[in-house]
């Protein structure tokens, strides 16, 4: 057998009454068990064979206790007599059908695998607690992609891996997994660890996960990215543009437009509609953030909801977009050369390739953002429209480089 330990959570209940937990470690796997009993930090010790030290139900804990560890035993000793592998929800479920008062069926134990499964159909029915708004389609995405990832993990190493197991040994193999295996960059995986550990934390808060040495152990870790945005010139370029011999080319150049002239994320700018737009001014509400924004409409806003009877038309999918604004920028000439620098499977790339193959739908939002800086507009101003809640998050947005930061600054002082 490997090493078996009792304690207290310390996180539940009161000093008088803590919940007594048994911590197994086994072949390179981990168990946490709730007893199902309870005992005063005055009157435990980890480190006795009998740890409950005192009080009126001290023999009865300790025999418990002891039932427990025998159980554990018959368990293994069962499992390995019929070839079968021993794993820590087999542990579980028969400490469950012994020990518990009420026997669970094994359908009936949600191990983390099934809660993924749990959580994602909640999604539908989840608040997002900051704006009051039911989530969105976007949250059923990601969630169901980290559980995909989590279930290629576990068949890589040949095993699943329960709530138990989240230490800090899982996270750097799952993290690897993210790194080496799927070749993602620092903010994609680091992305991807968040959605996790939320998982994670509505789990106990159901009460299906008892350990919390996930809060510290996995962490979400972001990078600094290289990103473009378009000038004001460069945007007129697109502008002007004939493409009415590919039409499907001019109603993406016209709506893409439409968010580097209103800030707005492209979820919200590709829905405007003919009421949104009243006395020269753009009013939406945004889908994220369930904020209302009030936005004058720029020149070629205005020309192009003109032209469209301020109705737009619906477009391709978002990946098509990108792939299509990248064409058009193509033909805009917009082809400086750009460096991305960016940490991805481990290693930091150097990324050169001309301008127009790093714009996507978020170009528009983060031209804005700067654009809008440039002319001097104040930062909280912009961000009333952008919806930034902090300077921090917002001066993310904006790419400027020294000269032009050295230009701003000549607008100030006179030397």
């Amino acid at each position: 057998m490997g090493e078996i330990r009792y304690f207290l959570n310390k996180s539940k209940g009161t000093k008088e009454s803590r919940p007594i937990m048994l911590s197994y470690h086994f072949n390179g796997q981990r168990l946490f068990y709730y007893t199902g009993k309870k005992a005063n930090e005055d009157m435990f010790d980890p480190d006795k064979k009998s740890p409950v030290t005192s009080g009126d139900e001290r023999l009865n804990i300790n025999s418990l206790l002891k039932t427990i560890r025998d159980t554990i035993g018959e368990i293994e000793n069962k499992a390995k007599a019929g070839g079968d592998p021993v794993t820590a929800n087999l542990i579980r479920e028969g400490l469950n059908e012994k020990i518990k008062a009420k026997p669970q069926n094994k359908a009936d134990i949600v191990t983390l695998t099934k809660y993924f499964d749990l959580y994602i159909a909640e999604i539908p029915n989840r608040i997002n607690q900051r704006t009051g708004s039911p989530l969105t389609k976007a949250s059923l995405e990601k969630y169901t992609t980290i559980k995909n990832l989590f279930n290629g993990f576990c068949k890589k190493e040949g095993r699943e891996f329960d709530f138990c197991d989240i230490d800090s040994e899982l996270y750097s193999k799952f993290t690897s997994y993210l790194i080496k295996d799927k070749n993602y960059s620092v903010n994609t995986y680091g992305r991807a660890l968040k959605h996790f550990k939320t998982v994670l934390y509505a789990a106990s808060n159901k009460g299906y996960n008892n350990s919390t040495v996930f809060v510290k152990t996995i962490q979400g870790v972001t990078e600094k990215a290289d990103s473009i945005y378009l000038t004001e010139s460069e945007l007129l370029r697109i502008y002007e543009l004939d493409l009415m011999a590919q039409p499907h080319l001019d109603r993406v150049r016209d709506i893409f437009l439409i968010g580097c002239w209103t800030g707005l994320r492209f979820s919200d700018f590709i829905h405007i509609k003919p009421d949104d737009v009243r006395d020269n001014r753009i009013r939406v509400l945004t889908q994220k953030t369930k904020k209302r924004v009030t936005i004058p409409a720029h020149p070629v806003v205005k020309s192009i909801l003109e032209k469209y009877g301020y109705t737009l038309p619906q477009p391709v999918s978002k990946n098509n977009f990108n792939e299509n604004i990248k064409t058009i920028a193509s033909k805009a000439d917009i082809n400086e050369n750009f460096v991305r620098r960016i940490t991805k499977g481990g290693e930091t790339l150097r990324i050169s390739k001309e301008k127009f193959n790093f714009v996507s739908t978020h170009t528009a939002r983060r031209s804005f953002a700067t654009n809008m800086f440039l002319r001097g507009v104040p930062p909280s101003i912009i961000m009333g429209i952008t919806g930034h809640a902090t300077e921090s998050e917002f001066f993310k947005y904006i790419k400027i480089d020294e000269e032009q930061k050295a230009d701003m600054f000549e607008k100030y002082v006179n030397w």
